[in-house]
C-alpha cells in the first residue's frame, strides 16, 4: 500500500511520503502493530492504513485551525513555519502507535523509543540545521505521546493529532475483528459509522459522523468526547452526529 498525502505547495510532505513508503523497517513495524492489534487482541485497524487516514485528517484540521488566525505552536514558540507544524502533526500521526507493535501496555512510551531511529532518517533528509532537526523532533514525539487521553496536551499540534486519531471512526477500521467475532461494544458501534465529513461550520473545525444505527453514538459520546477533551482546541470544534435507520426511516440529530 502506497500512503498519499494532500502535500499541496510543502515540499517537505512531498519529501516524507516518499521516504516513509519506501523504509521496509518502518513498514514492517506497521505490520508488527497490526499482528497485535487485529489478530492477537481483536483490535481495529493499528497498522498504516490508520496511520495515513488519521495523518491526512490532522492536515485537514491543521489547515482549517490555520484559516481562522490559529498559531501552532512551533511556530510562536520557536519562530518556525506552517510547513514545519504540518511535519510535526504527519510525523506525529504516522507513528504515534508504533509501539502496539511490541505491547498494547504502555505503547505510548514504548512508541517514542522506536519512533527516534525513523525521525533521525527522515528528518535528516529533511533540514539541514541540527538545530531545527531536533526541535521538530521532540514536537513531534509530544504530539505522538499526547494522543493518549491520560496524557496532557501543550501543543495544537498535539490536540490535532488527538483529536484526528479519535476521527477514524469509520466501519472499515473494526471490518476485520467484527468479521473474526469481536462483536462487543467497541466494534459494533464502530461498525454503525458510515463516513466521518470535515468541513468549516459556525465553528472552523465542523465534524458530522452519519451512522446507520444508535450504537454509534457510543463512537460520538464516549470515545470521541473523551478524546477531544483537553486537546485545548475544543472551542473550534462543533460535532454532529446523525443516525439514519433506512428501514424504519427515522434521522435522529445529536450534538455534542
Amino acid at each position: 500500500m502506497e500512503m498519499k498525502l494532500p502535500f499541496k505547495d510543502n515540499k517537505l510532505l512531498e519529501k516524507v511520503q516518499g521516504i516513509v513508503n519506501e523504509d521496509e523497517e518502518l513498514n514492517a513495524v506497521w505490520e508488527a502493530c497490526n499482528t497485535m492489534a487485529v489478530r492477537r487482541l481483536g483490535m481495529s485497524d493499528h497498522g498504516k492504513v490508520h496511520v495515513s487516514i488519521v495523518a491526512n485528517i490532522a492536515l485537514k484540521l491543521l489547515r482549517n485551525l490555520k484559516k481562522e488566525g490559529v498559531v501552532p505552536n512551533i511556530v510562536s514558540d520557536y519562530d518556525f513555519n506552517f510547513e514545519d507544524a504540518e511535519v510535526v502533526v504527519v510525523l506525529a500521526s504516522l507513528l504515534h502507535d508504533l509501539g502496539n507493535s511490541i505491547h498494547r501496555d504502555l505503547h505510548d512510551e514504548l512508541g517514542v523509543l522506536l519512533a527516534n531511529k525513523f525521525l533521525n532518517r527522515i528528518l535528516t533528509e529533511l533540514y539541514d540545521v541540527k538545530r531545527k532537526r531536533q526541535i521538530v523532533m521532540t514536537e513531534t514525539m509530544n504530539a505522538m505521546v499526547s494522543h493518549s487521553e491520560e496524557i496532557k496536551v501543550f501543543t495544537v499540534e498535539a490536540g490535532v493529532v488527538r483529536l484526528a486519531d479519535a476521527l477514524d471512526m469509520e466501519k472499515g477500521r473494526a471490518r476485520i475483528s467484527f468479521e473474526k467475532g469481536k462483536q462487543d461494544i467497541h466494534n459494533v458501534s464502530a461498525m454503525s459509522i458510515e463516513k466521518v465529513k470535515i468541513s468549516k461550520g459556525e465553528r472552523p473545525i465542523m465534524i458530522e459522523i452519519l451512522m446507520n444505527n444508535p450504537a454509534g453514538i457510543f463512537q460520538v459520546d464516549y470515545l470521541l468526547k473523551k478524546k477531544l477533551k483537553g486537546t485545548g482546541i475544543e472551542q473550534y470544534v462543533e460535532v454532529r452526529a446523525i443516525v439514519k435507520q433506512e428501514k424504519e426511516n427515522i434521522i435522529t440529530e445529536y450534538k455534542i
